[in-house]
């Protein structure tokens, strides 16, 4: 087996080094295919970062719709007016790299925990399916994608799965 590194340092979050683990079923892989992984993930820039942001704050302005957060939280955080305003308000967390166990040839996923201002109980899950590309925001459940998460094929390609449909998001 080989050692992959214990912490990554994230262009994508500003330069931040967080945590990090392959599982062992992502192992199973093989070093080419984690390595790719890994190198896809950490070209990952913050302009890829800005890309993303409307899963992120769509998420934020679910949770803030569901809970009142105008009597309590836009004194906690403020309120961020754009997309792009509410990274300030997410710190990256822990990463691994590990797999779709309920997916054909088990394809693999970086999965970040993520905290955030607005939801301190379940955090924000960030997930990307090999490394590249955002597909699941939200707050922390396991799940490496809404489909898997509601056992609902209809959710391939969501984003971010809102208890406000209009505030779901789907991948382009």
């Amino acid at each position: 087996m080989t050692d992959w590194p214990t912490t990554l340092r994230l262009p994508y979050f500003d330069g931040a080094e967080v945590p990090f683990e392959v599982t062992p079923e992502a192992a199973a892989h093989g070093t080419e295919t984690v390595t790719r992984a890994i190198a896809a993930f950490t070209g990952l820039t913050a302009a890829d970062r800005l890309a993303d942001s409307l899963h992120v704050y769509n998420y934020y302005r679910d949770f803030h719709a569901a809970v009142g957060g105008e009597d309590w939280l836009d004194a906690e955080m403020g309120v961020p007016e754009s997309p792009s305003e509410i990274w300030p308000h997410v710190t990256p967390g822990p990463l691994q790299l590990t797999v779709d166990h309920y997916a054909e040839g088990k394809p693999l996923y970086m999965v970040m925990e993520a905290e955030c201002a607005w939801e301190e109980e379940h955090g924000l899950m960030m997930v990307w399916k090999g490394g590249a590309q955002l597909t699941k925001t939200g707050g922390y459940d396991g799940h490496v994608s809404n489909a898997n998460a509601y056992a609902n094929d209809k959710l391939a390609g969501v984003v971010y799965s809102a208890s406000n449909p209009a505030l779901t998001t789907r991948r382009d």
